[in-house]
């Protein structure tokens, strides 16, 4: 199935593979954090969302990690970093990160 696919494809298949699971973990750990702090329940509607919101944190990382040329073990943390900071973690990091560098701060 995969020898049809070009030779970039089936590496990030590879890569996705390997960089899921951390992301998976991270966001359970946040998950069952809410459980903990009485703003979920356990088994709720909201731990299947945890899966897409994974995946989307391991692409978004794994790409990060890509771009910065970092090795397996680095690209885990980013990885498991932007999972548990989920999408909007990471929206407002780069919003502050462009504040900081590129102005677009309040003008008076």
């Amino acid at each position: 199935m995969y020898d049809k696919l070009p030779p970039e494809a089936q590496q990030a298949i590879i890569a996705m593979i390997g960089l899921l699971p951390t992301a998976l973990l991270a966001r359970f750990l946040w998950h069952r954090r809410l459980v903990a702090l009485g703003r979920r329940r356990f088994w709720s509607v909201d731990l299947l969302w945890e899966v897409p919101t994974a995946a989307l944190c391991a692409i978004v990382g794994g790409g990060l990690a890509s771009w910065l040329g970092l090795d397996t073990m680095a690209a885990n943390a980013v990885v498991g970093i932007a999972a548990w900071m989920g999408p909007r973690g990471v929206e407002v990091l780069v919003a502050d990160l462009a504040k900081r560098y590129l102005g677009g701060g309040e003008k008076a």
